[in-house]
């Protein structure tokens, strides 16, 4: 397995990640955080033996730095190999950016989460990840804020990408990530939603959009992608649900043009419930995409169960059911996914990522 050879570079950052944590103490005076850790993956389908794969997933360094008003924050990972074939190389900048407070909230520059729809808090990513809804910082500018009213709260957040630099979660074909013709240019979208809290349970409805040119350089002609997509999610006492539907649309391709199957009209959702103990949680996601264009859709439940038993390690069983249909055909996997996050907090770097392990 190709974990091997990268396991013995990090073997001591694993023995450190494994001891007992020292105990978190605030930041002072701006003096930076980090943290240092590593996720192991371990791919084990039901059917197909032969696809079986256990790996270095990536290991990963962030740091963040926060004095009175401003303050910057970046993540870097590595790995043997590409995560992805169309990612720029073995080590790429996950997230990395300066920010500064004004009255409308955190004025961030530079590589921004995204802000579209409900955070993606599975191991294998669901099909709102995979298709590059999730999980897809791009270089940008970003503006998030809160309005406390009470116990309650109004919260919003804006982003403009310049362009993308193919660092997604997104699977290799399904969209403008993996493309190596085109890019997406001048990318705009936003998020609001209102937290109803009453304590023992709480209620957040949202709403989110995304606009974006699609620029090519072989020849195909310009269109312009959107989503508009909306979300609930709910909480009571340790038990929580989530929902979220996308609707996806783009100008339609002319006779012989090829098309990224995300990158047409389509619709999606995403159900989830969890519940949550001190040393274990234990959650199901179900996400469905449809394929207008390409008369195709796809579908994955994954249930999982996570261990947090331990400060700095995080361990995760997740089954993944997945079924592709193109047409009349279709195809099935199913597998286990079998996850081991690593961390050895120097400091409490929380960050702002939208979901991505690490």
């Amino acid at each position: 397995m190709r974990v091997l050879r990268p396991l013995q570079a990090l073997l001591p950052s694993l023995l450190l990640a494994a001891a007992p944590a020292p105990a978190e103490t605030p930041a002072e005076g701006g003096k930076p955080r980090f943290v240092l850790g590593a996720t192991l993956s371990d791919l084990e389908p039901v059917h197909e033996r032969e696809l079986r794969d256990g790996e270095l997933l990536f290991a990963f360094l962030s740091a963040e730095v926060e004095r009175d008003g401003w303050g910057s924050r970046l993540e870097l990972r590595a790995r043997e190999g590409r995560f992805r074939d169309y990612f720029p190389g073995p080590v790429w900048l996950e997230e990395g950016y300066a920010w500064v407070e004004t009255p409308l909230g955190e004025l961030c520059a530079g590589k921004v989460p995204s802000v579209v729809g409900l955070a993606d808090e599975t191991f294998g990513g669901t099909l709102f990840s995979l298709n590059g809804v999730n999980r897809n910082p791009d270089w940008g500018v970003q503006i998030v804020g809160s309005r406390p009213l009470g116990w309650h709260s109004l919260d919003w957040a804006a982003r403009w990408a310049g362009s993308n630099d193919r660092v997604a979660w997104e699977e290799d074909g399904k969209g403008v990530e993996s493309d190596p013709a085109a890019r997406l240019r001048d990318g705009l979208s936003g998020r609001v939603s209102f937290l109803f809290n009453k304590g023992l349970w709480t209620v957040r409805p949202g709403l989110s959009g995304a606009t974006a040119r699609i620029v090519a350089s072989d020849g195909r002609p310009e269109y312009r992608r959107s989503d508009a997509s909306a979300d609930l999610s709910a909480t009571l006492g340790p038990i929580s649900l989530q929902l979220q539907g996308l609707l996806r649309r783009a100008d339609e391709p002319v006779a012989g043009e090829f098309r990224p199957e995300a990158e047409r009209d389509g619709r999606a959702l995403l159900v989830g419930a969890g519940v949550e103990f001190p040393e274990s949680t234990f959650r199901y996601v179900y996400s469905e995409w449809r394929y207008y264009g390409a008369a195709s859709n796809e579908r994955i439940h994954q249930p999982a169960a996570v261990w947090k038993g331990r400060k700095g390690i995080e361990a995760i069983v997740e089954y993944t059911a997945r079924r592709i249909r193109i047409g009349e055909t279709v195809r099935t996997f199913d597998a286990f996914r079998l996850g081991l996050v690593l961390r050895f907090p120097f400091g409490d770097s929380p960050g702002r990522s939208r979901g991505a392990k690490g």
